[in-house]
């Protein structure tokens, strides 16, 4: 039986609670739900040099709830707790018996919005309004000045009055980004944890000499290279000796190196730039330290014909990774956010898109859009959930629904909304390009010896695919849009059969829908999660299977509009 909730207007009059203007039932049980939202703000406290207000201190009754605690020194994590109305936990709570929280939250509102179109940024869109904390009496004043929110961990939680604190449902797990002193109010932007990957992916040369680069490098990005990465360029820091970097940091091997298409000899590899230095080599041949990213070549004539490039198997510290998924969570790693990537998440993606791919960079890029760039590549998104945790995932078509939305059972109100042109009404072609060369190279100014297959190759930044389509479609939308992906794929079979899942999901004509619910229906909600929807207009008479794409929830409201497609 699917699950329904319909909406009581009965107060909580004589239940023990405070008064709402209306609360939801579940129809499973018949109980009335009363939420209340907690925010748990850890900033760390310390001053910053300026005085503003009198200094923050503890509530007396905060403290008498909370036994044994006491106002923590400078220059450490403290928590501060508030709620939408004043919340004492459970004296039994097995978290945090008979825990405080200050009745101060005025608002607070937050979407996740999954991308629909390929050719949209494959981060989850992630809306977040001001954690607004009433400050009528102004004893919130100092917090500008006596606590660091920036970075720091913000939780916000929707939790039935009454329920333990490990019951209680994350609606947002991210960081503060700053205070905003308000009238009346204390306000604090935050954003997802996501936040935490908008820094420098590639390590920078010192300019010191030696591997570290000639000192006008300084400052420059090395070079980075994931899965492989074909004809990728490089430069060269001992050109006494003919050594490059390759990437920043262990490689799995270098594959082949050329010199304007003409290809030179392997020799070994070496485990130090010391023993790469003193290996003996002659014209045409390269040797690696793959510990260090690194690649000696020797010129076959006097000079460099032109600019060296190497087919090469990037990071493997850790071990080498290929697959798109491996490579996203890898770049979470060197970002410092591994531990928050959901593993299942990692292994499933790279179940069903399985094929090897390379990603270069050899100017600066940001870890979040690195990571954007290879999801786009194969168009899946990114992004955290409620709980904090960064998943990886695709659309897919609408599965087998285990929720009914229908008038009169949790279904409130239905609206169209409008899909991104690129995939609407429906496409008729979807085309995916794979095997990049990094450097492209006309075939005019390719080596004359270069054999055919090269020349081919260097002057075509992308290989491409036979693309899926479906005559049907022009004749019926003359202007149906047509889908182009340059995708990181190194072979042609795993960029077919993108194309086709590509297809198959867009050249029927799709749809989207704004449904209002109660919150106690959002709340049982995720996005991708698929339910049956029913409406007596736009379409949805007979009832149709559909994905969420869009979850917001707001502090304020117990209504919540949520976006469907299918």
């Amino acid at each position: 039986m699917l699950d329904a909730y319909s909406l009581d207007t009965q107060p909580l009059d004589g239940l023990g609670v405070d008064m709402v203007p209306w609360v939801l039932t579940s129809v499973g049980t018949g109980r009335a739900i009363d939420y209340v939202y907690i925010a748990e703000l850890y900033p760390w406290q310390g001053t910053n040099g300026v005085t503003y207000g009198a200094p923050l201190v503890l509530d007396a009754g905060m403290l008498d709830a909370l036994p044994g605690q006491e106002e923590q020194p400078p220059g450490s994590t403290v928590p501060l707790y508030f709620a939408d109305r004043g919340y004492l936990t459970a004296p039994i709570d097995s978290i945090a018996p008979r825990r405080l929280y200050e009745g101060r939250v005025e608002g607070f509102s937050v979407e996740r919005r999954l991308p629909l179109s390929p050719t949209d940024s494959r981060r989850v869109a992630g809306t977040f309004g001001l954690l607004r904390l009433r400050n009528d009496d102004g004893m919130l004043d100092s917090l500008p000045d006596s606590f660091a929110i920036q970075g720091r961990r913000v939780v916000v939680k929707r939790i039935v009055r009454g329920q333990d604190l490990s019951e209680a449902v994350p609606v947002f797990d991210g960081v503060g980004v700053a205070w905003e002193p308000g009238d009346g109010v204390m306000g604090l932007t935050v954003r997802d944890r996501t936040a935490l990957a908008d820094l420098s992916l590639l390590p920078t040369y010192g300019g010191t000499g030696g591997k570290d680069g000639p000192a006008a490098w300084s400052g420059k990005p090395m070079p980075g290279v994931f899965g492989i990465g074909r004809w990728v360029p490089l430069e060269c820091y001992d050109t006494a000796l003919g050594l490059f970097r390759c990437h920043f940091r262990r490689i799995k091997s270098v594959l082949a190196l050329w010199d304007k298409g003409g290809a030179y000899t392997f020799v070994g590899d070496y485990p130090t730039e010391a023993a790469l230095k003193a290996a003996s080599l002659t014209g045409g041949q390269y040797a690696t330290c793959c510990a260090e990213g690194l690649v000696r070549a020797v010129p076959a004539g006097l000079s460099y014909a032109g600019t060296i490039t190497a087919d090469i198997e990037g990071d493997a510290e850790g071990g080498y990774v290929e697959t798109h998924a491996e490579i996203a969570a890898r770049l979470l790693e060197i970002g410092g956010l591994g531990d928050l990537v959901a593993g299942g998440t990692v292994t499933s993606h790279a179940a069903y898109l399985p094929g090897a791919c390379g990603f270069a960079w050899t100017s600066q890029v940001t870890v979040g859009d690195a990571v954007s760039a290879v999801m786009q590549s194969c168009a899946s998104w990114w992004g955290d959930d409620r709980t904090g945790m960064i998943r990886l995932g695709r659309l897919e078509e609408p599965g087998v629904p285990d929720l009914e939305l229908v008038p009169g059972s949790g279904l409130l109100d239905v609206t169209p909304s409008t899909l991104p042109a690129s995939i609407s009404p429906a496409v008729w072609r979807s085309t995916v390009q794979y095997r990049r060369c990094n450097s492209v190279i006309s075939r005019d100014a390719i080596l004359f010896s270069a054999d055919e297959a090269t020349k081919a190759f260097a002057e075509r930044e992308y290989r491409e695919a036979p693309p899926a389509a479906n005559s049907l479609i022009l004749p019926r939308y003359p202007t149906a849009p047509e889908l182009r992906i340059n995708s990181g794929f190194d072979n042609p079979g795993p960029a077919s059969d993108l194309a086709s899942y590509l297809q198959a999901l867009y050249a029927r004509s799709r749809g989207a829908w704004a449904c209002e619910v109660p919150l106690a229906v959002a709340a049982s909600l995720w996005l991708g999660r698929s339910i049956w929807l029913e409406w007596p207009r736009h379409g949805l008479a007979q009832g149709r299977s559909v994905r969420v794409v869009a979850l917001p929830e707001d502090v304020g409201d117990r209504i919540a509009t949520i976006i469907v497609w299918g």
